[in-house]
This record gives structure tokens, C-alpha cells and sequence, in this order.
């Protein structure tokens, strides 16, 4: 009786017919067999790969949970046309259906090894989206890799220049980001940064924005890579430069950062102590993603603080609303033509993930409601994985399970 019940209420939002298969239909999606049933088996022609995806589903589950907690977080709202609607488009991410005539479609990526969603929003959010920015992280960081390689095959030299200011606990982030946006503006205008640069063979620079939180406050700072046609004395640029930034910071009202920790440059190469164990690319993309050091915390670090904890919840909403809307990486104009990189934008780099993937079948919107209910997103990627390798049916005994406990639940 109650097997009948549960089948007669979820089968025909989660069905298939097993005799349909469709070969690529020239947008790259192999069809495997339409919309699944809740007892079919998922389609594929099993490899055997061995279980490498342990550590993946592990930062997957992760990565979930801390996108759940953003979004309990960053619960404001603004009327947009003539409804509210949510001012971080986390909270529709991987949520919230695109089109609302087709479920919730499931991919596999050979290539990638990787199950994931498809005909469901996306927030794009390198800075408050874990998910999201596990994926344009990786492709702007293999962007920089190429870029890099790219240039030292040319014979140019590569530099990692930090620049920094003084702060103090209670400063507000955004006002400190303001003021370093002014600076930079009266930076780059200076005839005597432009002339040096010229004349030491700079051809261009890439910009990244990272933030911690300590004792101090925000600290905001800018990882930048400046890339010349020959090589410099590191020492006789960092006294110039920490000269020339010291001087527009105290013009536009910042806390004048001192000549020595105002700016720091560092060979490109000198990746293993100073960058990180990944590399100078693994430092411009993935900052914010990491754990802090010394005592620092970087957002991420505020995220997975934030339970049962309203300071480290505002903290995090601070940086949310302060990082709105700002790119994570910018490149100086041509500098990317001249390296030989593709220009691609936040959204283009996750909707291509897909581009390339097998297409294994529909989950209703019953059925996906049930997944919300239980937080069940990541798990059921983990399993459309396994499944695809073996051919088996861990993923249709799971959503009956869900089913099942729906109803003993209601």
C-alpha cells in the first residue's frame, strides 16, 4: 500500500522510456535516454576510473553548505520592476529553475569526471558563491597559466607587486575601497609612474582584489602582475613605486601606508615561499577562497564562522556588499591579445561547462522540491558519478528513498 502510494505520486514526474536513445544532436549534449524514471538505471558506457573523486565530492558538499549559509546570510531585498527580489543572486543559484517548461536537467562531463545541473540559475558570484567560484576560479586561473607561460616563451619577465594601506578595527570596507579606487586613479594618471614604467620595458599588468579581516579590521589589498620585455631591479622599483603610492593615498584621505610595507614586488618565479605551493596564478584567483594566515580571516573563513555567530554573519554581509558587482581580475587593455588568452566572461566560463557534457535525464520539479527539502544537491551529483561509471542505480533508489520519507513525514 505504502510502495503504491509513493509510486503512483513521484513515477510520473521522474519517468522514462527505456527503449529512447538519441546520439549527439549537435550542440554537444549526448541524450541518454530523456526524462529517467525513478526505478531505470542512469545510461553510460562504464569506464573504470577507480574512486579519485573522493576529495571532489568532499569540497563539493562543503562548497554547498557554505553556499546555503550565504544565502541565510544575504537575505536583503529590493523591488525590481514590480516585485522584490533578493539583491544577491545567490539565493537563486542552483535553486531556482531558468526555464520554467523543462525540469531540472542532470549532465556528466567526461572530461572533467564531473556530474552537474543544467536549466537552473546561476549567480555567477566568484565572491559570495562557493560553488560558482569553485568553477571561474579554476578557469581564470588556468587563463593566468596560460598567459604566464605564454610570455616567458616570448623572453619577458613577470613581477608580483603588492600594494597595501594602513587600517584600523572599525574602518568600513567600502569607504576603504573607495579611497583605493581614488588612489589608483591619481596613480596610473602620474606622468613619473608612466615615464619609469615606459622606460623599464612595462608592457602591461594584470589586477586582482583581495581582502582579509584581523585584529587591524579589513585589510584590502591588490595582488597585480606587471609584465616587462626585460628584467628590472626589484628593489629600485618597489622604493619607487611604495614613493609615488604613499604620496596619492595621502592625498585622497587614506592612511598613508609606510615606505616599506606600502608596497612589495617579487620575482614571478618565487611561487614556492612567498605565492603558494600552486603557484602565482593559485594567489591572483583563489585568495578569497582559502584560509586566512597569521590570524587572518579571509570571507570565506567569515562564512564558515558565521553559525550562531551575528559578527562574523555582518562581517561577511560587509564583504558581500562591498565586493558587489566588482570583476575578481582585471587585465591592463591588449594585454590579453598580446598574451594570446580568450576573452571570457564570469557567465561564459560556467555556462561552457556544460557545453561539453552527456546529458543523462530530467528531475521534475516534485522531485526537485523533495532535494531542496532535504539538502540533497550535492549528494545527488555525487551519485549520477558513481552511477555513470558502473551503470548502476544508486540515484533512483535515493530519490525513492526521499519519496518515502516524505511521506512517512507528512
Amino acid at each position: 500500500m505504502f510502495d503504491s502510494y509513493v509510486n503512483s505520486k513521484f513515477s510520473p514526474v521522474y519517468h522514462k522510456n527505456p527503449h529512447q536513445r538519441h546520439e549527439d544532436n549537435g550542440g554537444g549534449r549526448v541524450e541518454r535516454g530523456g526524462s529517467l524514471g525513478i526505478y531505470t538505471k542512469l545510461h553510460a558506457n562504464p569506464e573504470n576510473k577507480g574512486f579519485a573523486g573522493v576529495k571532489e565530492i568532499s569540497s563539493r558538499v562543503k562548497n554547498f553548505a557554505l553556499q546555503d549559509k550565504a544565502r541565510q546570510i544575504l537575505t536583503q531585498k529590493v523591488v525590481r520592476g514590480k516585485k522584490w527580489a533578493y539583491v544577491h543572486r545567490v539565493n537563486y543559484c542552483l535553486r531556482l529553475r531558468i526555464s520554467k517548461d523543462k525540469g531540472v536537467e542532470l549532465f556528466y562531463s567526461k572530461e572533467r569526471d564531473k556530474a552537474q545541473y543544467g536549466n537552473l540559475q546561476r549567480c555567477c558570484s566568484v565572491w559570495n558563491c562557493p560553488v560558482c567560484a569553485s568553477v571561474i576560479t579554476e578557469a581564470r586561473r588556468l587563463e593566468l597559466q596560460a598567459g604566464l607561460s605564454a610570455w616567458a616563451e616570448n623572453g619577458g619577465y613577470c613581477y608580483l607587486v603588492t600594494f597595501t594601506n594602513r587600517h584600523y578595527s572599525g574602518m568600513n570596507l567600502s569607504h576603504l575601497l573607495g579611497g583605493q579606487k581614488k588612489a589608483f586613479v591619481k596613480f596610473w594618471q602620474k606622468r613619473k609612474v608612466n615615464e619609469m614604467l615606459k622606460n623599464l620595458g612595462y608592457v602591461g599588468r594584470i589586477v586582482a582584489t583581495e581582502v582579509t579581516y584581523g585584529d587591524s579590521g579589513w585589510h584590502p589589498h591588490y595582488h597585480m602582475i606587471f609584465f616587462f620585455s626585460r628584467e628590472i631591479n626589484m628593489q629600485a622599483l618597489q622604493s619607487f613605486l611604495a614613493v609615488e603610492w604613499q604620496d596619492v593615498s595621502v592625498k585622497v584621505g587614506l592612511p598613508p601606508p609606510t615606505i616599506k610595507n606600502g608596497v612589495d614586488v617579487r620575482d614571478g618565479t618565487y611561487a614556492a615561499k612567498y605565492v603558494s605551493k600552486w603557484g602565482l596564478e593559485h594567489e591572483l584567483t583563489k585568495g578569497h577562497l582559502k584560509k586566512g594566515l597569521n590570524g587572518s580571516l579571509t570571507p570565506f573563513d567569515l562564512l564558515r564562522l558565521s553559525n550562531g555567530s551575528d559578527v562574523y554573519a555582518d562581517l561577511f554581509r560587509d564583504f558581500a556588499d562591498a565586493f558587489k558587482g566588482k570583476q575578481q581580475l582585471h587585465w591592463s587593455n591588449g594585454l590579453k591579445d598580446l598574451l594570446r588568452v580568450c576573452e571570457k566572461t564570469d557567465a561564459e566560463i560556467v555556462a561552457d561547462t556544460d557545453k561539453k557534457s552527456d546529458y543523462i535525464c530530467d528531475l521534475s520539479v516534485e522531485i526537485w522540491h523533495l532535494i531542496l527539502m532535504y539538502d540533497a544537491r550535492a549528494e545527488v551529483l555525487d551519485l549520477v558519478e558513481q552511477d555513470y561509471l558502473d551503470n548502476g542505480d544508486r540515484l533512483d533508489n535515493f530519490v525513492l528513498g526521499l519519496a518515502k520519507r516524505y511521506v512517512s513525514q507528512m
